[in-house]
């Protein structure tokens, strides 16, 4: 079992606090939703393995259940009325937004008018070089006492200007939620993983534009063979969700973590958890600076399409230093990233109690 990394928060009146969590969490009535390993759900894990008393509210399943047929969109007001009428009824010691632009920062203020005393903050996995994405984070920002976001460096700040906490939010692993070791395995049934909500937008990898079908179209021609892969969403492959994906997840040997861009610092989907979380060997690129954190021996970085391939052809004809690369990288990230570590840095943000030397990894993430 790997050491978990604990200091919950202890008030001089009372052990825990009272949190309502609004997000996304593992179940959704939205169909194919990726939910399992929602990374609501393993904040709120890990909040409540700190001692918290956590109240998931699923503000989009709110909304549907309110809304006519169903709909999310028709179903706003009344997500926005619950909302307040259940914060005045259970009187929160904290309001932890995870996304939720469906309530504005019009409705913050008010909520806040209505619970003085309650703090609020706002979390956020999607990219700031998504214009809508940035746009609405920044609004939050001005009517929450803190915000995360999972881009480090010095993006945020500029976005939000110079008032209020803004930290690096990582995607946390889970280990009730990645449940996979394959690391343990020297043969697998693929070799690469990947994943790609929509593969007709283009990416840019290592200085090119690619449309992801085309890229992993020659990524196979430049390899042997015997190279298998296991595709979601691309090269004709279905979206995956729930138990097939899970099951794709832990059968692959290497994961290929591409995201839109890889120039802002840190920046990756929450598939990065959990690829590393299931013990697959990352394969990322090196511009996204994840090898300030991570070492050679934890995870494989390249910088251009042809060390992408040698890489590939490497650890596939050396099962055993791919067990051995994956293992440490498996561990460091267990280590560094865990719920309750995640959740307890979040946590001491928010309230001001964080000390210098605690979680070391922050001063690397707000270096740049």
């Amino acid at each position: 079992m790997l050491a978990r990394q604990v200091s919950p928060f202890l008030s001089p009146h009372r052990s825990s606090l009272k949190i309502v969590h609004v997000g996304d969490f593992f179940f959704s009535l939205k169909k194919r939703a990726p939910s399992q390993f929602s990374v609501g759900g393993k904040l709120s894990h890990g909040l409540i393995r700190n001692g918290h008393h956590v109240i998931d509210v699923s503000y989009r399943d709110v909304a549907r259940a309110g809304g006519w047929f169903g709909s999310r969109k028709w179903g706003r007001r009344y997500l926005i009325r619950a909302l307040k009428e259940f914060i005045s009824a259970s009187a929160p010691d904290l309001l932890l937004l995870g996304h939720g632009y469906m309530i504005p920062p019009f409705v913050i203020e008010e909520i806040r008018r209505q619970q003085p005393g309650m703090l609020v903050a706002q979390w956020n996995i999607d990219a700031l070089f998504v214009e809508d994405n940035a746009r609405d984070f920044a609004a939050r920002h001005h009517v929450v006492d803190a915000s995360f976001i999972s881009t480090a460096g010095a993006a945020a700040r500029k976005l939000v200007g110079p008032n209020g906490f803004v930290g690096f939010l990582p995607n946390p692993v889970d280990h009730t939620v990645e449940r996979g070791r394959n690391f343990e395995y020297a043969s697998l049934p693929y070799d690469v993983f990947y994943s790609c909500g929509n593969p007709a937008r283009l990416r840019c990898v290592c200085g090119r534009e690619w449309e992801m079908n085309d890229f992993c179209s020659t990524l196979e021609e430049r390899l042997p063979q015997a190279v298998s892969f296991a595709y979601a969403g691309v090269r004709g492959q279905p979206y995956l969700s729930g138990p097939a994906y899970r099951n794709v997840l832990e059968s692959s040997a290497m994961g290929l973590n591409i995201s839109r861009r890889a120039d802002h610092f840190l920046y990756s989907s929450d598939r990065l958890a959990q690829m590393v979380g299931n013990g697959q060997l990352v394969l990322m690129e090196r511009k996204s600076g994840y090898d300030a954190l991570f070492s050679e021996n934890e995870m494989f970085f390249f910088e251009s399409f042809e060390e992408l391939t040698e890489g590939i052809r490497y650890f596939h004809t050396r099962p055993k230093i791919r067990q051995a690369v994956a293992r440490a990288g498996w561990m460091r990230y267990h280590e560094l990233f865990n719920e309750q570590a995640v959740a307890d840095y979040m946590l001491r943000s928010i309230l001001g109690t964080l000390r210098e030397e605690d979680y070391p990894w922050r001063h690397i993430a707000n270096h740049r």
